[in-house]
């Protein structure tokens, strides 16, 4: 089966765990009108109770024979034997248990079970849900252990030192039984003082949504939530204050009540298993006083019982034989009238079967009409409810499609973290090999700034030496004038060469470093400069023919050259 098919049939068992005359009952009630189907057989209100016990009477009876074949019963506050758990009787009560379900609940997706014995059973209990693929879901609620007491010495007779065992037990038991699974905390007075809070805390914390939560259900729930069948109230102080209350119901106390306001706590879990194991170990030692105690009590009730029923059987015969003198009395004198007026009597009565069978036709009609309404209301109410079902398997499988559509997010998100990493590693190379080229760049424009520099000196010197060698040509207007002109060209064309190689050179060693456009126009200025200056000289140097000194010593340089042939 698929998760969301899974997810969509699941059935909910929201399992009330506390005490008796703890508030159950009311916690139960509040769930019932919130949209938790109750079981089929009920208990039925009685005197204790006047507003119904929401208590199934097969899980009733089921657990009484659960404790009474472990030698047990509701009323032990001694641990329940574990040996029960290993015998043969706990696979015959898990298939009675599977029935009762089955009969009380039905296909019930979503239903609520109450019974205090439950607390005492809970390894039985969690086993019978994981049997029949029941997720159960604890709500453990408490109320102060003195009012219990005060309740149970009432309605039973019994010493408060009693009803704080009973207390006792039954928290501890339903704690360390739910341990682990879902479940949350509350107690009786935050039920009657904030039912709405409460609500909103069991679905937080249990993350169990109630299909009827809405306000018209909530002026329903206020007037059944009412607080005057409380008789006994206590504040918390008679109980953390009180130094004739036990340590361990205390301590036990505490904790729930700290439980039931803030949430579980973790750290509190070490402490109740010390207190039940310490409760567990002294439990033999003070059971035999207790049962002594109890069976004198018995007696002692058991002979004013006996006193009491012949008193009462003496005055009932008393008044049976005067009943019966009256009746003789009676019963002549109405003879007499009977005679007298059996007529019109007989007539009355006529009459009166008459207006009555009228009477019971119209009952019948109206009667009928009412069954009409009863019935299509059940039919209304049954399409509600399939709709509500409809709804409820929507949303489950629109939130297995938000579970699906956030896994596949989740992977895209980690495969994006990962092409993340690689775009940073590949950032990281990339800035790398950007630093060595900047550090190349930067080195071949500090050797073309040499180079330049070394460039501008020797055409600078050459500069110079040309115009010296010019400055002596235009002193030496004689022999010597034609070879310094040859001279001159000489060494400006190897100047002109060397330059031009120079700007090859300078050129290649841009290409080679790659250097900036800007470095590149700066090479190719300078290269211009010395263009232009090679024009300055040449120009110069063709001003110096064309000159009338140049035009008169032609003769002159005629004959040098003449004799130069000669030698």
């Amino acid at each position: 089966m698929s998760k969301k098919n899974a997810a969509t049939k699941s059935r909910h068992a929201v399992v009330i765990l506390g005490m008796h005359r703890s508030g159950t009952s009311a916690l139960a009630g509040m769930l019932a009108r919130l949209g938790c189907d109750l079981p089929e057989a009920i208990m039925p209100p009685n005197e204790f109770n006047p507003k119904g016990f929401y208590e199934s009477l097969k899980a009733y009876n089921l657990n009484d024979a659960i404790l009474a074949s472990g030698g047990s019963s509701w009323d032990d506050w001694q641990a329940f034997n574990p040996g029960w758990y290993d015998s043969p009787r706990l696979e015959e009560f898990l298939e009675r248990g599977a029935e009762a379900l089955q009969e009380e609940y039905g296909k019930s997706r979503l239903f609520v079970l109450k019974d205090p014995r439950i607390c005492r059973l809970m390894p039985f209990w969690t086993r019978l849900f994981a049997e029949q693929k029941l997720q159960p879901v604890y709500v453990l609620t408490h109320r102060n252990p003195i009012e219990v007491a005060h309740s149970l010495e009432t309605r039973e007779g019994w010493p408060q030192a009693v009803g704080l065992l009973l207390w006792l037990r039954h928290v501890l038991e339903a704690e360390a039984g739910s341990r682990g699974a879902r479940r949350c905390f509350t107690s009786y007075d935050r039920l009657l003082d904030n039912w709405g809070g409460v609500a909103q805390t069991i679905s937080a914390r249990t993350k169990i949504s109630f299909p009827r939560f809405t306000g018209r259900v909530g002026a329903e729930i206020g007037e059944f939530l009412s607080s005057n069948l409380r008789h006994s109230v206590e504040k918390i102080e008679a109980v953390s204050g009180n130094p004739m209350v036990s340590d361990w119901v205390r301590a036990t106390f505490g904790i729930m009540e700290r439980w039931a306001e803030t949430g579980e706590d973790e750290a509190d879990h070490a402490q109740l298993d010390e207190i039940r194991a310490a409760f567990d170990k002294a439990a033999p030692v003070f059971s035999p006083l207790f049962h002594a105690l109890r069976s004198r009590g018995d007696r002692g009730a058991a002979a004013l019982e006996k006193m009491t029923a012949e008193r009462e059987a003496e005055l009932r015969h008393a008044a049976e034989k005067y009943d019966e003198l009256q009746g003789d009395l009676a019963a002549r004198q109405q003879a007499f009238e009977a005679l007298q007026g059996q007529k019109s009597e007989t007539e009355r009565a006529n009459a009166q079967l008459t207006t009555q069978l009228e009477e019971s036709a119209e009952r019948l009609d109206a009667l009928k009409q009412q069954l009409k309404e009863t019935e299509e209301e059940r039919w209304q109410i049954r399409s509600t409810l399939e709709q509500r079902s409809q709804e409820i398997e929507d949303m489950a499988r629109q939130s297995a499609q938000a579970e699906a559509r956030a896994e596949a997010l989740t992977v895209q998100l980690e495969r994006l973290s990962q092409e993340q990493a690689g775009l940073k590693s590949e950032r990281d190379s990339l800035l790398s090999e950007q630093a060595r080229l900047v550090a190349e760049r930067d080195q071949s424009q500090k050797s073309a700034r040499v180079m330049r520099s070394k460039l501008q000196e020797d055409f600078e010197t050459r500069l110079r030496e040309t115009l010296v060698a010019q400055r002596q040509l235009a002193d030496d207007r004689s022999a010597g004038l034609s070879r310094e002109i040859h001279d001159l060209e000489a060494a400006l064309q190897a100047f002109r060469r060397e330059a031009e190689n120079r700007a090859e050179e300078m050129q290649r060693l841009s290409a080679d470093r790659d250097l900036g456009i800007a470095e590149r126009e700066a090479q190719a200025e300078i290269l211009h400069q010395q263009q232009q200056r090679i024009a300055e000289l040449e120009q110069m140097t063709e001003a110096y023919v064309n000159s009338t000194s140049w035009k008169v010593t032609a003769p002159l340089r005629r004959i040098v050259r003449t004799l130069r042939g000669q030698s």
